[in-house]
């Protein structure tokens, strides 16, 4: 049918389904939720009905008005497909991927997906922006929030299992921003990225090809260039990296207005000539512009091959609409009896295991306790982070709704405090960091150490000698070295949605044990940014005897807090690591065993992480690998033997030819503070 149906289209009517525009342009007096600069289409009433796909959406019965609308018009009664940027919820706003990555727990996210997905088709969605695979180092970068943080293996289990939840309910899926958007120079939004390939294989591929492998229907293209092309025109990112190395077979789109942006970088003369690049390079459609309407036609009946990869695109793009059941029912009226009910359980267990406790001495506190909550985010409701798009901030609760405060002061100055009020009291609360439109997209920091203000704030709190406990709402990593000794407790999260006070008060007082990871190194100092845990070996590794070394003069080089990095409130041991044989061939690749034992009263969770360093290789190789890892549950005094598998892809990597290789030699296992080894034969 399908192929039928592209024989029956004139190639306006095929360069029109290669064309996406926001919902306002069919019916004018719909909202205008757009994310970027409105730009004027060029576009006559004749070819705004002939554009074949459609940004963002209110409800689904705007989704259906436009629909309708549209219909009526089309020759062929091929209907719009309806996208938006569903990144981390719908109504109920799940924790941010940043957050979720730090859960260490793949089921949750999976769950997570599922409930947002039913909330995405009910309000009439078809698909959704979403993963962004974008492996981020540098904080100053406003998107780490709605990245999986800084592995590569942690973005690629993520984003598949984000994947995969979308894909069971029936929400078509595009990952983005392809390829290495994370990279931006400076930390800055939209900027360049300078990479090698053999970096781009084996590094910041890996997410991609995650929510490739779980079933993703569409990639869309990054701001940056690559190589001093940008993405959206690239054909070697689109056509010989993305479906030849990556294998994807769906639909490219461009990100808002970027086939036009390379106007701007000047590699594209005109719009026409930007077109052309594009449909070569393989783009399929254009977001928010209209010049593959405006100039394909009379490119291509200059250049007739043109016409062949016009006919590819538009079929990936048809096939996509019948992927999203449309052809059978334009309006989807069975999403409108979706349950999403479940999706605010799904948004709270897995925000519960998503909150970060990086320092403690006296956590956590009984409910009986006198205290004082203080800061803005003690009555603030804006607590969804970044994109969280129909979620309401009126749905949430308040810090104070769940806290029981002998003192409550909103307040961030010390001078606006009533001292004596907050001596009567045992514990201090803190509540505090960035507010939620200071990360995303366009939203880059050159300064990411926490506020002056905290830091004076929290010096004149200390005199008081009551411990503290400082929460912290943050898009990003944040340099926390002159906070830290002035803390008692540290609590740290990155947005946790619709059920955030909840999770923070079950946390402070106990009912939730905190079992996350850091998904992101913790600077010490701004001059070490980029800085992650990855990092390749240097030929002059620091050392106290020689000054001439790796270091700084001013700061040590350990970060203050390592990726992987998170406290419990139950204490676990590692011990035994074993594994079934110390050496092998590919054939034989040993099980990893090791005893991990609850030493403690309270009942905890707590993410095994198996790291492997290379110890000779034919190119240099980091200093440790995360390659597998576990989340487990223990009972007070318990032990568990967790078991890993290594296998082939735990001991490869790309060689400079970029071919995937393993060699022989002798491989460090990590697991916690233990450590053995394995001869590959």
């Amino acid at each position: 049918m399908i192929k039928e149906i592209l024989e029956k289209l004139t190639l306006e009517e095929k360069l029109g389904q290669l064309t996406m525009i926001p919902p306002f342009f069919f019916i004018k007096d719909l909202k205008k939720e757009v994310f970027g600069a409105l730009t004027s289409l060029k576009l006559d009433e004749e070819g705004v009905f002939k554009t074949g796909s459609v940004l963002g959406i209110q409800s689904h019965e705007e989704m259906n008005v436009v629909q309708k609308k549209y219909l009526e018009k089309s020759r062929h009664q091929i209907p719009l497909i309806f996208m938006g940027d569903v990144i981390h919820g719908a109504v109920t706003i799940m924790p941010t991927p940043l957050a979720q990555a730090s859960s260490f727990n793949p089921k949750l996210v999976n769950k997570g997906a599922v409930a947002s997905a039913s909330e995405a088709l009910k309000k009439g969605l078809q698909v959704t922006f979403s993963p962004m695979c974008d492996l981020s180092r540098d904080p100053r970068w406003g998107r780490v929030v709605e990245s999986y943080g800084e592995d590569p293996y942690l973005n690629y289990v993520m984003a598949k299992e984000t994947v995969k939840g979308y894909k069971s309910e029936g929400l078509l899926s595009c990952v983005k921003h392809f390829a290495a958007y994370g990279l931006s120079e400076a930390g800055q939004d939209y900027n360049t990225v300078d990479l090698s390939r053999l970096n781009l294989f084996e590094y910041y591929l890996a997410g991609y090809r995650g929510a490739i492998e779980g079933g993703a229907d569409m990639a869309m293209t990054s701001f940056n260039t690559f190589e001093y092309i940008p993405a959206t025109t690239n054909k070697y990112l689109l056509r010989d990296v993305l479906r030849k190395e990556l294998k994807f077979k769906g639909v490219t789109i461009s990100d808002y207005d970027s086939l036009l942006q390379t106007i701007y970088h000047r590699t594209s003369s005109c719009d026409c000539d930007a077109a052309i690049k594009g449909i070569k390079a393989g783009l399929d459609i254009e977001m928010a512009t209209s010049s593959y309407m405006r100039c394909l036609k009379e490119a291509a009946e200059k250049d007739p091959k043109l016409l062949k990869l016009i006919d590819e695109a538009v079929l990936r793009v048809l096939k996509l609409k019948e992927k999203a059941k449309l052809f059978d029912d334009p309006y989807r009226t069975r999403h409108l009896s979706i349950d999403s009910s479940r999706a605010m359980d799904a948004a709270y267990n897995l925000a519960k295991e998503s909150i970060v406790l990086l320092k403690n001495k006296s956590l956590p506190i009984k409910r009986r306790t006198k205290v004082s909550l203080l800061g803005k985010y003690a009555t603030e409701k804006h607590v969804l982070g970044p994109w969280s798009w129909h979620g309401d901030p009126k749905d949430t609760d308040e810090l104070a709704e769940h806290i029981n405060a002998g003192y409550l002061n909103s307040s961030e100055y010390f001078d606006d405090y009533d001292i004596e009020s907050i001596e009567k009291t045992d514990h201090i609360i803190l509540a505090i960091g960035e507010l939620y439109h200071e990360s995303g997209e366009a939203h880059s920091k050159a300064d990411v150490n926490l506020s002056n203000h905290y830091i004076e704030l929290l010096e004149d709190l200390r005199k008081l000698k009551i411990p503290i406990t400082v929460i912290l709402y943050t898009g990003r990593p944040q340099i926390l070295t002159k906070a830290l000794p002035l803390i008692d407790n540290l609590l740290v999260h990155f947005h946790l949605g619709t059920t955030t006070s909840k999770v923070v008060a079950d946390t402070i007082y106990g009912i939730n044990n905190p079992s996350a990871r850091l998904p992101m190194t913790f600077p010490r100092h701004q001059g070490q940014i980029p800085i992650y845990y990855n990092r390749l070996s240097t030929g002059r590794p620091y050392s106290k005897t020689n000054p001439y070394t790796l270091k700084y003069l001013d700061v040590q080089n350990e970060p203050l807090f390592e990726f992987g990095y998170g406290l419990s409130y139950s204490n676990f041991v590692y011990s035994n690591l074993e594994l079934s044989n110390n050496q092998g061939d590919l054939k034989s690749l040993p099980s990893v065993k090791v005893t991990v034992t609850n030493d403690s009263n309270i009942s905890g969770k707590t993410s095994v992480l198996l790291y492997i360093r290379d110890e000779f290789a034919s190119i240099a190789r980091p200093v440790k690998e995360l390659k597998q890892f576990k989340k487990i549950s223990l009972k007070p005094h318990e032990s568990k033997v967790v078991e890993f598998k290594l296998t082939k892809d735990d001991l490869s990597f790309y060689n400079q030819n970029l071919k995937k290789i393993v060699e022989p030699g002798d491989f460090t296992i990590l697991i916690e503070n233990l450590a053995t080894k394995f001869t590959l034969n």
